[in-house]
């Protein structure tokens, strides 16, 4: 289905089920909000191809370089959206910075005008890796540095929304995500799919031993932006993990887990990358105000990866298994 054919009666009245809008809807942590929420929300879900309609969901094709986002909404009526959508790859938004912004800031920011038009509710994720990484551990009032084109736009998209709902602000949510862990699909793997995909396949991987994070499990993400709607929390939310941990080290742990190799992961040093961009160091984030705001504690990393392992075995057969992340 189009944005043309999208009309607020296309969608099952009988349902009575909050109308959600979701976009990025076949991305890594799109594809799981849709698996977690389509039992309690009727979600609008635009996409650029590869969406099968299923319960609850009405996929959308929607093609955010070149499509109206203004259409999207008004034709959709949804009670919240839930903005995924983001060129993500550090090194596309490299080699194409001004579609980078285009697709990262100016959509957004499209998105928020109409949203502040007819009072819809806003969840708008962002990166850790707004931040240069020169100390880590990194709260809400730390001002962002970002020293990449992927994490300056999301920087970017963040004020102008903040600025587009400074008459508005309880409509407006924010989470600032850290490397966050599940499963993906062949498409969108993320690195750590691309660390455990090479592992199956008997191959080497390098990863830097001074680069810090906070993973995430991605079940926790899904769950704070459900929870974000149905409380009604608006405000600016670091969502990582409790640990903060060096990529080598987090890698070792998902090899173990998982029963691959784990001398197949070399250590290395952020200092050696040879990418086009800089790689921030230490972009850990100190969670407190989430917890504090949510009234729970995102799982450690031992949780997380249980729970990866109990998705794998009900969720979906092995060979399809690829765990991703952003970042």
């Amino acid at each position: 289905m189009s944005e043309d054919e999208l009309t607020p009666e296309s969608t099952s009245e009988s349902t009575k089920k909050p109308r959600v809008l979701l976009t990025g809807a076949t991305g890594f942590l799109g594809q799981r909000v849709i698996r977690d929420l389509a039992g309690s929300y009727e979600i609008i879900a635009a996409h650029h191809g590869g969406l099968e309609p299923s319960d609850n969901v009405q996929p959308v094709h929607w093609g955010a370089s070149s499509a109206s986002p203004e259409a999207l909404v008004a034709l959709s009526s949804p009670e919240v959206l839930i903005h995924l959508m983001a060129l993500a790859r550090t090194e596309a938004c490299s080699q194409q910075p001004e579609l980078a912004h285009r697709l990262n800031v100016e959509v957004a920011g499209r998105l928020a005008h109409v949203c502040c038009l007819r009072g819809i509710p806003m969840i708008f994720t962002s990166t850790d890796l707004v931040f240069d990484g020169t100390r880590g551990m990194y709260v809400e009032e730390d001002i962002p540095v970002p020293i990449n084109t992927y994490a300056r736009t999301k920087w970017e998209a963040e004020q102008l929304l903040s600025q587009k709902f400074a008459d508005q602000p309880h409509l407006l949510t924010i989470f600032r995500i850290g490397l966050s862990y599940g499963w993906g699909d062949e498409a969108h793997p993320g690195p750590a799919g691309w660390v455990l995909n090479a592992l199956r396949a008997g191959r080497s991987v390098q990863l830097f031993q001074d680069e810090f994070r906070s993973p995430i499990y991605q079940g926790d993400v899904s769950r704070a932006i459900s929870d974000a709607f149905e409380n009604k929390i608006s405000g600016l939310f670091h969502l990582g993990g409790p640990e903060r941990i060096d990529r080598y080290a987090l890698g070792v742990l998902m090899a173990e887990k998982f029963g691959l190799d784990p001398a197949l992961i070399q250590s290395g040093s952020v200092t050696e990358y040879q990418g086009p961009e800089p790689r921030s160091a230490d972009c850990s984030m100190d969670n407190s105000l989430f917890k504090k705001t949510f009234g729970w504690t995102p799982s450690t990393i031992t949780e997380g990866l249980d729970r990866m392992a109990s998705d794998a075995v009900h969720n979906q057969p092995e060979e399809q298994i690829c765990a991703g992340a952003n970042g």
